[in-house]
This record gives C-alpha cells, sequence and structure tokens, in this order.
C-alpha cells in the first residue's frame, strides 16, 4: 500500500510538473488586438492569444491606443513570427517575446514609443526596456509626443 500511494505521489507530482512546462512556438498573427496582444495560429492550426511580455501598451480607448494597435499590425500582421514563451497570466493567455526575423518586436514597440515598460505594483522586471522607454522620451516618440501621457495602468484605474 505504501509503494503504491507513494507511486501515485509520484504520478500527480509529475503531472503537475508537465502541465506547466512552457515551449517556444512558431506561428501566423491573424489578429492583432491591441497594442500588447494578438492571436497567434500555430502550424497545427492551434490558436493561441500571446500578451506581449514586458510591455504595457495604451488601452484601446485612450489616447495612442489605436495607434499603438495600428503600429504594432504594421509590423506583424498576418506575418510568421516566433514567440519565446514564458508564462501565463491570470487570463490564461500565454506571455511571451515575439519575434519576427530575429527582431524582438517587444522592444520595438516600446522603443518606438508605442508602450511602456511593464511594471508590477510599480517595479520595472525587464531594465532593458526601461532604457528603450527613457530613449523614446527623450526622443519624443509615438505617445511621448504628448505632454502628459497616461500610463496604461493609471488609465485602467480611472476608469474601472
Amino acid at each position: 500500500m505504501y509503494f503504491l500511494r507513494k507511486f501515485l505521489l509520484s504520478i500527480a507530482l509529475f503531472l503537475t510538473v508537465i502541465s506547466q512546462v512552457h515551449a517556444d512556438f512558431n506561428g501566423k498573427v491573424i489578429k492583432v488586438i491591441d497594442g500588447d496582444t494578438v492571436d497567434i495560429l500555430t502550424p497545427k492550426k492551434q490558436k493561441i492569444r500571446v500578451r506581449l511580455l514586458d510591455i504595457d501598451a495604451p488601452e484601446s480607448q485612450q489616447a495612442y491606443g489605436k495607434a499603438s494597435r495600428k503600429y504594432l499590425a504594421s509590423l506583424i500582421a498576418g506575418k510568421n513570427v516566433f514567440v519565446q514563451e514564458s508564462n501565463k497570466d491570470i487570463y490564461q493567455r500565454t506571455l511571451g517575446t515575439i519575434y519576427l526575423e530575429q527582431i524582438n518586436i517587444n522592444a520595438k514597440m516600446v522603443a518606438n514609443g508605442f508602450a511602456w515598460a511593464y511594471r508590477y505594483k510599480g517595479v520595472v522586471n525587464n531594465n532593458n526596456m526601461l532604457k528603450l522607454e527613457s530613449k523614446a522620451k527623450q526622443n519624443k516618440k509615438g505617445l511621448w509626443k504628448d505632454k502628459r501621457p497616461i500610463a496604461p495602468w493609471e488609465f485602467r484605474y480611472r476608469n474601472k
């Protein structure tokens, strides 16, 4: 009985670990939802919603929201991309970095002023994104042309 219980516990643990493994993948961008979310169709015809890791784009209803979506679409809509998967968010979207021919699209969104470096409780996880944001701000690119751009997290808080 002890052996059987230990064996079943081992199987349960193994299945838990396997279900949390993340895999990088390729696919075609079939829909750009907004400036930081896209739908990708894999070669196996699986549709995966991807939230671009380490960035936070303006909401659709706020200033530069439509411009951010349009810019992302101009970069990758209808194109085959590579996604470096990181994790899942609370909405079960894949968090990932999208590459088009070795170009980091997440970084390009921030560098050109169409997204902020993502902050969790005010803290930036990716310092490279913060540097790109600062440079875009300094050069008044994209949303940084605005005198007082509203960060997406502030916009969401104000419009609950």
